[in-house]
């Protein structure tokens, strides 16, 4: 079985990039390597403010709300986790900024960032890390971001990055923890996120050990 590749050109750093402050790509756009632009319009930001990761960042609000997504080989059963850098276009309305992540088969997920609460500004994005996680119900999954922001300055996204978690699925409870197999996984060259049966993974390792032990009763407190 081949190793899970994870997520292409997450912190937008690859494609044509024209210059200036932003580039607005609309949908259909190839510019932006790795994905695609499925509806509306993004701006690919680089000097407007700076990325979480690496120079180049995304609004996911160009003229309007936008959307992006590009295809993962994952494995049927198997529990992937999405985490991604979160702000908000602080030059324009409204403060709070929507967004939903969505993968073939599971269920879509919003996630927000309040610039009146963040303090947010283009010197300072304040950038916030969230988490998002599906289990494969197909050799492909589509990842996908979708400004619910109905603005020009929306939800900006960097650094996502997508890995395959060590418990394999989301099966059964009892047992050893159904998804998990043996303590020991908790701790694999060090701390490594693992997903219970319930899609939630574990802040820490004690809190993954504790579920294991009590063979799946004290479930993971992260969505």
């Amino acid at each position: 079985m081949a190793a899970f590749l994870g997520a292409t050109n997450g912190s937008f750093e690859n494609g044509t990039y024209s210059g200036g402050a932003l580039n607005t790509l609309n949908a259909g756009s190839p510019n932006l390597s790795g994905w695609i632009i499925t509806s509306g319009s993004v701006d690919w930001t680089g000097s407007y403010w700076p990325a979480k990761d690496g120079t180049k960042s995304l609004d996911l609000s160009g003229t309007g709300a936008g959307a992006i997504s590009q295809t993962l080989a994952t494995t049927i059963g198997k529990t992937y986790v999405v985490t991604f850098a979160m702000s908000g276009n602080p030059d324009g309305g409204p403060a709070l900024k929507t967004l939903t992540v969505g993968a073939t088969g599971a269920a879509t997920t919003p996630f927000t960032f309040d610039t009146a609460v963040a303090g947010n500004t283009l010197a300072d994005m304040k950038w916030a890390t969230k988490t998002y996680t599906f289990v494969a119900t197909a050799s492909t999954t589509v990842l996908t971001f979708t400004s619910t922001t109905a603005s020009a300055w929306g939800p900006a996204i960097d650094a996502v990055v997508a890995t395959e978690s060590a418990t394999g699925g989301s099966g059964g409870s009892g047992g050893s923890g159904a998804a998990g197999g043996p303590g020991a996984k908790c701790k694999n060259g060090g701390w490594r996120t693992v997903v219970d049966n319930h899609g939630h993974h574990f802040k820490n390792q004690g809190d993954c050990v504790s579920w294991f032990a009590t063979k799946g009763k004290n479930q993971g407190s992260g969505g």
